[in-house]
């Protein structure tokens, strides 16, 4: 799963705040992984299960941040070359 903006916290803060909120939606500790982080985005692991209470539980505030989840993937495949697409983009270049 993939969002943003990524809030200014630690890695493992971030992680923590998630897991907190999708324990709240769901029996049990949610598996929750914070794979990679560029910028203002993320990639986050959860199990197939928790995807769709993951996409409810994160959207929106969560406490002083606020998040939006932008895609889900079945493989860090996709969601990594996503983020790595962000980090090369920049500004066009002027017209000739």
């Amino acid at each position: 799963m993939a969002g943003e903006p990524l809030p200014p916290r630690s890695p493992s803060q971030f992680e923590s705040v998630l897991r907190e909120a999708l324990a709240r939606r769901r029996p049990g500790p949610p598996r929750v992984r914070l794979v990679r982080a560029q910028g203002a985005r993320a990639i986050v692991e959860v199990e197939h299960s928790d995807a769709a209470s993951a996409r409810d539980a994160w959207n929106g505030p969560l406490g002083p941040i606020e998040l939006r989840t932008v895609r889900t993937w079945g493989t860090l495949v996709g969601a990594k070359a996503w983020l790595a697409g962000r980090r090369r983009a920049g500004p066009r270049p002027p017209p000739p």
